[in-house]
This record gives structure tokens, C-alpha cells and sequence, in this order.
């Protein structure tokens, strides 16, 4: 193996772990026992500031650093699979107001956040 390709899979590595640790920080300090709120967090926080940087940095941004910062700490943090157990549960469990809230602010809302931050990448 490429030690530049090492050397990505290490930034990969590094920010994922990063962004693993804040995702679980916020489970600790955002109440989930009602609706999994620390979740949608993430992903909003997630979604929007990766949107900023993907469309304000991408043509500035060194590979290494996108590696460590889009693909590791974002990918990381945000978590499609956790979502998505926590809705087929809500479903299952016949929860279907929590289940369609959850879809909706998820998909919904993480995607007017990801827009939020396309336009704020324009003023940099």
C-alpha cells in the first residue's frame, strides 16, 4: 500500500475517532429518554457544517485534510445507521407520530441544514 494512501486511511481514522467521541459526548448531555434528540443534533450539526466546508473549502482544502475532516470527523459524527434503528423501533413499537417526527426532522430539516450551509459557504 501507497504511504500516501496509509497516510489517508490515517486521517480517515483520526477524525472518525474525533467525531465518534463528540457523538457520544452529546449523548451524555442531551436527554434522550422521550425521543432521541442527541441524535438529531448530530446530525444537524453534522450535515450543516459539512455542507460549509464541502462547498466553501473543497477546491482550497488539501486531501489529507478532507480525509480528517469530511469523511472521518463528519462521517463519524453523523450516524444514518443509529437514525435509522431508532426509527424502525419507533415503527415497531407503533410509535408512528415519533417514527414520522423522527423521518421529518432527520431527513427533512438535516437537508434545509446542508442547504443553510451551501449558502453560507458562498460568503467565504
Amino acid at each position: 500500500m501507497e504511504s500516501g494512501t496509509v497516510f489517508a486511511l490515517s486521517m480517515v481514522a483520526l477524525g472518525g475517532a474525533i467525531g465518534a467521541l463528540v457523538r457520544y459526548g452529546f449523548t451524555k448531555i442531551i436527554d434522550t429518554s422521550e425521543f432521541p434528540w442527541a441524535t438529531f443534533v448530530v446530525n444537524l450539526i453534522a450535515c450543516t457544517l459539512a455542507s460549509f466546508v464541502v462547498f466553501g473549502f473543497t477546491g482550497r482544502m488539501n486531501e489529507m485534510v478532507r480525509c480528517l475532516i469530511v469523511v472521518g470527523f463528519f462521517g463519524a459524527m453523523s450516524t444514518m445507521s443509529t437514525f435509522t434503528t431508532e426509527s424502525v423501533r419507533f415503527l415497531f413499537d407503533s410509535e408512528y407520530g415519533r417514527f414520522a417526527l423522527n423521518v421529518v426532522l432527520n431527513v427533512g430539516i438535516c437537508l434545509v441544514g446542508a442547504i443553510i450551509g451551501r449558502e453560507l459557504s458562498l460568503l467565504v
